[in-house]
């Protein structure tokens, strides 16, 4: 099973109680984008792992544990790295978080398959954040689509970056007059993942609809209320 997701989890009543910003919204943009940017890759069969920055472990629980069961993988940071962690901002976060994915991925990965192969591609994924100063505004093109007739374009973006964290957006284009006009769907900033809230999208005449995966609207822009002709 190819790994489709990582959470750097924090202890959440330590930070409310010390009025800290929560290390999962702190990460969230930063290990979406390792997913986001990193080849298919099998790390110890397992879809999930939760890196956790708590200072209370499970009982019995090892630094490294793997559920098969529910396809799910975790993993302990030190003491120390979670002091780190609760203290740093901005830009020093960011490096500082892509350093311990990278620590755990490179250790976990050593546990089950020794080759060079898989912890090049994590390396590789690494550097290619930092080219990227972990910023992505990736283009959904599921969710892009053209209204019957081609007058109007809507193209979705899925945003992750420091500032915002996770935020999308609908950008509405009007063929006849080249004009754009853009609609944010969530708040900024905002730490939850979407693509499953953002699932499906339709045009039905001037309006354009985003469903989520049990589809049930949740966006709807009327395009007649724009000054786009």
């Amino acid at each position: 099973m190819l790994l489709k997701k990582i959470i750097l989890e924090g202890d959440s009543k330590y930070e409310k109680e010390n009025k800290l910003f929560p290390i999962r919204w702190k990460s969230h943009h930063v290990t979406e984008l390792f997913i986001e940017l990193c080849p298919e890759i099998e790390l110890d069969g397992n879809r999930q792992l939760t890196i956790l920055a708590t200072r209370k472990r499970r009982e019995n629980s090892k630094k490294y544990n793997n559920y098969k069961a529910f396809h799910a993988s975790s993993y302990y940071l030190e003491e120390e790295q979670i002091k780190t962690l609760e203290l740093l901002e901005s830009e020093e976060a960011e490096k500082y978080i892509l350093n311990i994915i990278e620590e755990v991925l490179i250790d976990i990965t050593d546990m089950f398959d020794k080759t060079a192969e898989k912890n090049n591609i994590i390396k590789d994924t690494v550097k290619e954040m930092v080219e990227k100063d972990f910023s992505l505004k990736k283009k959904i093109n599921t969710l892009s689509k053209k209204a019957k007739g081609g007058k109007y374009k809507a193209e979705v973006f899925r945003c992750l970056n420091k500032n915002s964290g996770e935020a999308w957006c609908v950008e509405i284009q009007c063929g006849s007059s080249a004009q754009t006009r853009v609609e944010w769907l969530t708040n900024k900033p905002d730490y939850l993942d979407r693509r499953d809230y953002f699932k499906k999208s339709r045009w039905e005449e001037n309006k354009f609809i985003i469903t989520n995966k049990l589809g049930v609207e949740v966006v709807t822009i009327d395009v007649d209320t724009y000054e786009l002709n």
